[in-house]
């Protein structure tokens, strides 16, 4: 398997890790060797996922008010934890430092697990799950170590990309337990936000492997229709079914823009250092005002689970908008 992954890559000349994941099960040492051939032969990556849009608004911005505080404090501790860990560095000479544990490393590379998060963050998927499943992979990465710095100082290209590994695979087992009817609105939603960016109907089914008619059919579903008048439609949702298998994890919109991710990596320190409002504001050439405004706006975004049950049960009360 995996020397057919390998020859794949070499003559496309470039590799998507989201279509790898998507097609294959990878054991880690399996993964280790693909990252070892990707990293000596510079191979480039080309990220498939669909940016966000902002194609979901959220009337009521306090509706997710409880994950929300648990996303801000969660990142607050990680800026914080960072700050420390730097100052304890620097105060370190380098020439005693000994040889790092791992648990020094896990902590080292926490942000790591938290940054990749952010940038994979989709739409149906908890964020603080998320995390979870990309700190396993940060250990995963870690115990590879000793074998990774016998062929490059580059530790963080290895360690961050089984992050990813572990994301990908957490997001594309959690794809198989997703209700018919909630793929089907994931599905819906896609179609907006592609017609929003100017796709017309022929780019949108190939670009999703559904014909134009299953399209229509959605619009039709899901057009100015109460979720509610939805979970009895069999027809529809028998053919949800039946195209589950080649939905591909790209086709899930991410929760965040790339503003919406640079803001929060800047302001939590989730790169290099933690960064001021002054500084984002300088960097991302926007207004000094709207730094905070955006970084709030940001976190709601991360605190949406459209795949919760108590979205179905209690359509009414969640207020959205399609815009």
């Amino acid at each position: 398997m995996i020397r057919k992954i390998i020859d794949d890559i070499e003559k496309n000349g470039n590799f998507s890790f989201e279509k790898i994941i998507e097609n294959n099960s990878l054991s880690d040492d399996d993964f280790f060797e693909l990252l070892k051939f990707i990293h000596l032969k510079n191979i480039p990556e080309i990220r498939t996922s669909l940016d966000n849009n902002d194609f979901i608004v959220l009337e009521n911005e306090n509706y997710y008010v409880e994950e929300k505080d648990i996303i801000k404090s969660y990142l607050e501790d990680i800026k914080e934890k960072y700050s420390e860990y730097n100052e304890t560095e620097n105060k370190k000479n380098s020439e005693n430092k000994k040889k790092e544990e791992n648990g020094e490393l896990i902590d080292k590379y926490l942000k790591v697990a938290v940054r990749e998060s952010l940038l994979y963050s989709k739409f149906g998927f908890s964020f603080l799950d998320t995390v979870q499943e990309a700190t396993l992979g940060v250990i995963s990465g870690i115990n590879y170590y000793d074998r990774i710095k016998e062929i490059s100082e580059d530790t963080d290209f290895f360690i961050k990309n089984f992050a990813v590994k572990y994301i990908l695979e957490f997001q594309k087992n959690l794809l198989k337990d997703i209700k018919a009817s909630e793929l089907s609105y994931i599905l819906y939603l896609k179609v907006k936000a592609d017609k929003e960016a100017g796709c017309n109907m022929e780019e949108i089914s190939r670009q999703m492997n559904v014909t134009p008619e299953y399209i229509k059919d959605l619009e039709k579903l899901f057009d100015g229709v109460e979720l509610e008048e939805l979970i009895g439609n069999e027809q529809i949702l028998e053919r949800a079914d039946k195209i589950t298998q080649m939905y591909i994890l790209e086709n899930i919109p991410k929760k965040l823009s790339y503003i919406d991710e640079k803001i929060l990596v800047m302001s939590y320190g989730l790169d290099d250092k933690v960064y001021n409002e002054k500084e984002i504001a300088k960097t991302l050439n926007i207004s000094l005002h709207n730094v905070n405004i955006l970084k709030e706006k940001a976190i709601n975004k991360l605190s949406i689970d459209l795949l919760k049950n108590e979205f179905a049960r209690n359509a009414e009360e969640m207020e959205y908008m399609i815009n």
